[in-house]
């Protein structure tokens, strides 16, 4: 029979958080909210997400010398637990995630005798909490940035004029190789990644509060190129970002020589346009930047220029920003995505493309389309498998009863829904 097609197109980033974003607009009415305070102040500690909690990773402390604690915040519980500490103590280390692993590469080894850049890669495992050794970064390094696409960790870092600063190491074969160096030779900038391209952000020189950066380059692993994009609204280094769907906020940095800032900017690859949001409660250099499913988090930092200087109980604060919509939470919808077709009825073709660019195509019921995205909604937001099961149906090719793919979350790029009736 011919098949009539009523065509709706639903695309997502599976490197960020992809369903949507709310604008200044819409956040305008929302403020930052106090969490529970880190045990230990902490600034230019390591950061990251895994599975729906945070860790932080080394940093300076209140005895304004390089640390090694690894702490994790559980947002369900709102409770901080300490974990096994990383061998090697240290500040400013740029930090990546790749297959539900932590590395903390580079940083500052300062303590009150030394003052010393490292190139050690250290590797977490939050399932064993155990730590093990990486290998070495081509150059030593503080107070550089990495962005990560597939299983490559992009390291940006500062480096004496004509060296090379941009190096990919790939997880998976556990080599390094140099790129295109980015435009900009800066320390403090934050890196992140949206659609397949990393996005360079703000930093500044070794000089402290001189030559501060607001510009924003895009990178394009394909072609090893850089382009120009627009400039942050007020420049800003010692900064770090999170990415929110598919929009990067970066909140806080140092401003000036003296002066830091609590303000949030969110920059939009898509319109290529800046927007300011909602001030944090406190002014922060050095501070993390991450975001759990829709909710952007600021933690640590100083409000001095100089990052080992923590002169407050308030660097140990943590607040939080809700990025998500106005919809009743008791809502009957509530846990279905809102691209899902309620009536369950007709179907559709799924058509699902891979970070390495291959695409897989799923002729389903609507049913099925919405029992995937529910998956994918709760994937996203740290909970539920790391992969997805698919029925191949008619697809089913050889003398198999049954053929199932088996999708992984990590490595989804986008998919799209096409609905049709026959």
């Amino acid at each position: 029979m011919r098949k009539l097609f009523f065509m709706f197109v639903i695309l997502f980033s599976a490197i960020l958080a992809p369903f949507g974003s709310a604008s200044a607009e819409e956040n305008s009415g929302k403020s930052w909210i106090s969490k529970a305070d880190l045990p230990e102040a902490r600034s230019a500690a390591a950061t990251a997400v895994v599975d729906g909690k945070i860790y932080v990773i080394g940093g300076f402390g209140s005895e304004n010398v390089a640390t090694n604690t690894t702490f994790v915040y559980d947002p369900k519980t709102n409770e901080w637990t300490q974990k096994t500490d990383m061998p090697t103590k240290r500040a400013g280390a740029a930090v990546a995630v790749v297959d539900h692993k932590i590395y903390v590469i580079g940083g500052n080894t300062y303590n009150t005798r030394n003052y010393a850049n490292t190139e050690k890669v250290e590797i977490y495992d939050y399932k064993t909490d155990t730590w093990e050794s990486g290998i070495d970064a081509p150059v030593k390094s503080y107070l550089s940035t990495a962005a990560v696409i597939d299983n490559t960790i992009h390291l940006f870092t500062q480096q004496e004029p004509g060296k090379p600063t941009h190096f990919a190491y790939n997880t998976a074969t556990k080599k390094w190789e140099t790129k295109y160096r980015q435009p900009r030779n800066n320390s403090g900038a934050a890196a992140a990644t949206v659609n397949g391209k990393i996005y360079y952000i703000g930093g500044g020189t070794h000089n402290s509060g001189a030559g501060i950066s607001g510009f924003i380059y895009e990178y394009d692993p394909k072609t090893d190129n850089w382009v120009k994009k627009s400039n942050l609204r007020s420049v800003a280094t010692y900064v770090s970002s999170a990415v929110v769907g598919n929009k990067i906020y970066i909140a806080g940095g140092a401003i000036g020589k003296n002066s830091v800032t609590s303000k949030v900017q969110v920059y939009d690859p898509k319109s290529d346009t800046v927007e300011e949001i909602q001030d944090l409660q406190y002014k922060r250099a050095g501070a993390a930047t991450v975001a759990v499913g829709k909710d952007l988090y600021a933690i640590g930092g100083s409000e001095s220029v100089n990052l080992r200087l923590l002169h407050t109980s308030k660097f140990r604060s943590v607040e939080m920003l809700s990025l998500e919509d106005s919809k009743n939470p008791n809502d009957d919808n509530q846990g279905k995505t809102d691209d899902t077709d309620q009536s369950e009825e007709g179907n559709a073709l799924l058509v699902i493309t891979m970070v390495n660019g291959l695409q897989k195509e799923y002729q389903l019921s609507i049913k099925e389309v919405n029992a995937f995205l529910s998956w994918y909604k709760q994937r996203d937001a740290g909970e539920g498998p790391g992969f997805y099961e698919i029925d191949e149906h008619d697809n089913n090719k050889g003398p198999f009863e049954s053929k199932k793919d088996y999708v992984v979350f990590k490595n989804i790029l986008m998919f799209e829904v096409n609905k049709y009736k026959e």
